[in-house]
């Protein structure tokens, strides 16, 4: 080989073993990129918050409850609390509780079940249903035996309401089954007070209504079993009488004790809610968690490729480099034979 050709073939081989190296350093810089890739999925993995199913002693709670004197109405405990007079314990207990009691009552109807009240040419007044009925009402009659006997309980509770005025009705059903409407005479008269208008007029109906009582016992004595819950407790109510000297004194009176019921109750409700709310979650968290392993199989499967494409270049560039050393040799020898004048 000639001096000149050696000398090409040796810039030759130096030009692709630069780009060899240089290739290689891109090839480093993407796989380096492919590792903070891949970091950064962890790290969004380690922060995705894994659901957590919901306990059912999170949504169950203990109850106390009582019998109320007659044993009709079931009373639930609120709070049972220490006693003080005079800033002191008295060693007695507060019991505070609540009971809903089914009672007679003549409860309004909605608003959107009015009816439409107007006069006619005589001024009576007239009421028409929802269902396009008219009807004139009569007025409630305190004197007539029959329509107290009737109506009497529905007008006296109508009339706890002072501003209720004159009672009149209706029926609505038949002779032989009756459903009474009542309405209020003030109502009445002030929603007809021009006969060409026409008004929504509210119309009661008597009924069994639940009502809602809060009250509490004093001066209670606790009875408590192994495990510290209260077995019953014992009411004594206290009567302050005259003395005789000016001052009074308290008089105990009967006790009476109350057996307690412990009751275990959970909300299946909100349990349910939080089961649907960790059902929900927990597909939200799979979901996210097939994502992350799909592009994390990707930036694997990419980094493979680049160091299988690296080890193609490192036997490329060593292959080179052994070329390189040949050539080398080459031109040493051809510079000896061409400029070496004495051996």
């Amino acid at each position: 080989m000639g001096m000149a050709a050696s000398q090409a073939r040796f810039l030759n081989l130096t030009a692709r073993k630069t780009n060899i190296e240089y290739e290689g350093q891109q090839i480093n810089q993407q796989r380096t990129e492919l590792s903070n890739e891949s970091a950064n999925l962890y790290n969004q993995m380690l922060g995705l918050r894994v659901p957590t199913p919901p306990n059912t002693q999170d949504y169950t709670k203990v109850e106390y409850t009582f019998m109320m004197p007659g044993g009709n109405d079931e009373a639930h405990i609120a709070q049972i609390s220490p006693e003080y007079k005079n800033g002191a314990k008295t060693g007695k207990y507060v019991v505070v509780f609540s009971y809903t009691s089914v009672e007679f009552g003549v409860p309004p109807c909605s608003d959107n079940e009015k009816s439409k009240a107007t006069k006619d040419t005589e001024g009576n007044y007239l009421v028409t249903s929802r269902s396009g009925k008219t009807y004139k009402p009569t007025k409630y009659d305190s004197t007539d035996t029959e329509m107290v006997k009737i109506h009497g309980d529905a007008v006296a509770k109508l009339n706890e309401d002072t501003s209720f005025g004159d009672v009149y009705f209706i029926n609505v059903g038949t002779e032989e089954k009756p459903i009474y409407h009542y309405y209020s005479g003030t109502e009445l008269a002030t929603a007809t007070a021009d006969d060409a208008k026409t008004n929504a007029v509210t119309w009661y109906q008597a009924a069994d209504v639940d009502v809602y009582h809060e009250d509490k016992y004093s001066g209670c004595s606790i009875s408590r079993d192994t495990q510290n819950r209260v077995q019953s407790f014992t009411v004594t109510p206290v009567t302050e009488v005259d003395d005789g000297a000016g001052g009074t004194t308290e008089v105990a009176g009967t006790p009476t004790t109350f057996a307690v019921t412990t009751k275990t109750i959970t909300d299946e409700a909100a349990y349910n809610d939080a089961m649907n709310e960790y059902t929900y979650q927990s597909y939200l968290y799979e979901q996210e968690m097939n994502n992350i392993n799909a592009r994390t199989s990707i930036v694997h499967a990419q980094d493979r490729d680049l160091e299988l494409r690296l080890k193609q270049l490192d036997t490329e560039h060593n292959a080179v480099q052994t070329e390189i050393e040949t050539v080398k040799s080459v031109c040493k020898k051809n510079v000896e034979d061409s400029f070496k004048t004495f051996a």
